[in-house]
């Protein structure tokens, strides 16, 4: 049986952004702008099987929903993460004493947001099958054209290592080569940047639109190619 996860936020692109993390999980997705409609949704709609909530909120804030979720004698145990700025070391005291289960900061690293699922639902899927590779390209905004370097890839999207200042959702033109010498041309929409304490190199990850059937064959071949 599919487990539910319930996204709460007060701004709809971080909805979007951890939307995105969890593409490739079977897994229900319900949603909340505040703690007040994550309340309705909890206790007169579909109790979730984890709940990443924003801490501050209009209304009511993720400390004050998390508290009335955890004192409730009717609800089942319902696992916590909260998810705030960087830099607030206070906030983190703040959502534990709330009694949140884990603790995130933004920008949310796809890495450890999917880690902090994952203590809580282990099917959480890692994503589509993704390999490393040294390949070089441009990519080109309406304003400038940049190199990068691509640190992995999948036939849905690639990891790019640049110093570009970016936002999710941005869509950018990518022409890179494959090692093969494949020139591929496509566009890519920015679906998550890497984070403080992420584990890749900096830069973001890109999600992959329009991408001919010739490239898709040609990465699909190199992802099951020996290693």
């Amino acid at each position: 049986m599919d487990k539910t996860i319930l996204l709460v936020d007060d701004v709809q692109m971080f909805i979007e952004i951890q939307r995105e993390f969890l593409q490739g999980s079977q897994v229900n997705i319900i949603t909340a702008g505040n703690g007040i409609e994550a309340l309705d949704a909890i206790k007169n709609h579909k109790i979730p099987d984890l709940v990443f909530m924003d801490l501050h909120m209009p209304a009511m804030d993720g400390a004050a929903c998390c508290r009335a979720i955890k004192s409730d004698p009717t609800l089942p145990v319902v696992p916590v993460v909260m998810v705030t700025a960087m830099g607030k070391t206070e906030d983190a005291e703040y959502s534990f004493i709330a009694g949140c289960d884990d603790f995130l900061t933004k920008p949310l690293d796809r890495d450890l947001f999917l880690e902090a699922a994952r203590k809580f639902i282990p099917c959480i899927d890692r994503r589509e099958k993704r390999r490393p590779i040294q390949a070089t390209g441009v990519f080109s905004t309406n304003e400038e054209s940049l190199p990068f370097t691509l640190h992995d890839i999948s036939v849905g999207g690639a990891y790019v290592v640049s110093d570009y200042k970016t936002t999710p959702r941005k869509v950018l033109k990518l022409y890179f080569t494959m090692p093969d010498g494949t020139r591929i041309e496509c566009h890519g929409r920015v679906a998550w940047i890497s984070g403080f304490n992420s584990k890749f190199p900096k830069g973001f990850g890109v999600q992959f639109a329009l991408l001919p059937k010739k490239a898709k064959e040609v990465i699909t071949n190199f992802i099951v190619s020996k290693q």
